[in-house]
């Protein structure tokens, strides 16, 4: 088991970068992650705007896998997500879903027995979920806290333990980084920020050669993702439905016709955040569907 820690992080996914570790396609990684502040904020007295978007959105990594060159895909299972015992949460005025309506607040929330307090009435049960997860693009540096094809700040609640999250190689090895995580988050992340936390997250990293899905693609067990990210959330939209039709005429008999009316009765158009530079949709598929279809996962 190879390890990394939260003191190898990035601010952007970069072709140019140097890796920090260096591991074999099938190998186990831990992780270690700071939060999407990190670490800075620790009371309830400490704001976002004492901060710094310099300290923003720390991914820890980047991570190269032997053997990975660009046209291939990078399979990453995710195997573990381990949460600090404090979460934190802040809001500002000028960000988020509603701006100019709401105050500059932070609010630390424990983490109990697996559960989120919240306040003293309301306890919220936990799902650890990365936020931040992304491979090097192929010609430019990507702040960690915009979503691309490569992956970046998607903020998709699906991407849990027991996942796997497809990924695009365009440089030689991946160089895959990750962090961002969160105790929990709603769809939408409509406040600007989940349950923002430390973790230790547990990876399997395997090179797959060429791109049999659309990338970034996710399988959460019972359902599939395709995952867009554009500036608008309409683009977004239409582009993770056009992901999962055009991958289903592919890998099956259906014309595209025929996928898109099988679309429309059994998937599901989804939001995954609508509050960074770029905003994300997901179309979700049931896996009972891709089975009579006859499509089979690598």
């Amino acid at each position: 088991m190879h390890s990394i820690d939260s003191n190898a992080c990035v601010l952007a996914l970069s072709p140019d970068q140097d890796p920090r570790l260096h591991v074999e396609s099938g190998d186990e990684v831990t992780v270690l992650t700071l939060d999407c502040f990190s670490n800075t904020i620790t009371d309830e007295s400490q704001l976002f705007s004492t901060v710094g978007w310099d300290k923003v959105n720390p991914a820890t990594g980047p991570i190269a896998v032997k053997g990975a060159r660009p046209g291939d895909t990078l399979k990453v299972e995710i195997l573990s997500i381990e949460v600090g015992e404090q979460a934190t949460m802040t809001t500002h005025p000028d960000f988020g879903a509603l701006p100019g309506t709401v105050e500059e607040r932070t609010r630390i929330v424990p983490i109990r027995d697996g559960k989120a307090q919240f306040s003293d009435d309301i306890t919220i049960p936990i799902r650890p979920m990365i936020g931040v997860i992304g491979t090097a693009p192929a010609s430019e540096s990507v702040p960690t806290g915009e979503p691309r094809q490569h992956g970046g700040n998607m903020d998709t609640k699906e991407i849990v333990a027991g996942s796997i999250l497809y990924l695009p190689v365009e440089v030689d090895g991946a160089n895959l980084s990750l962090g961002d995580v969160h105790a929990v988050m709603g769809d939408g992340e409509v406040a600007v920020c989940g349950a923002e936390i430390e973790a230790e997250v547990k990876i399997r990293v395997t090179v797959l050669e060429g791109r049999p899905l659309p990338l970034p693609f996710l399988d959460s067990g019972d359902a599939v993702y395709a995952i867009s990210s554009e500036v608008e959330l309409m683009d977004a939209v239409k582009e993770s439905t056009r992901m999962m039709r055009d991958w289903l005429v592919s890998a099956s008999r259906l014309d595209a016709t025929d996928a898109l009316m099988l679309l429309s009765l059994t998937g599901d158009t989804q939001i995954s955040q609508i509050v960074d530079p770029r905003m994300t949709a997901r179309f979700r598929l049931p896996k009972t569907i891709l089975k009579q279809c006859g499509v089979e996962l690598p």
